[in-house]
């Protein structure tokens, strides 16, 4: 599950820095975040 999560991760980095608008890098970052998040509570179990 882990590297799925990674994974992910980096392609929504990707994606965020060759958004053309603003609001399309911020909607991706967030996405990124979320993901991040769930991948760390589940690293601490």
């Amino acid at each position: 599950m882990g590297k799925k999560i990674v994974k992910k991760y980096a392609e929504l980095m990707h994606q965020a820095q060759q958004a053309a608008g603003r609001k399309e890098a911020v909607g991706l970052l967030h996405k990124a975040a979320m993901l991040k998040n769930k991948f760390d509570s589940c690293e601490m179990m």
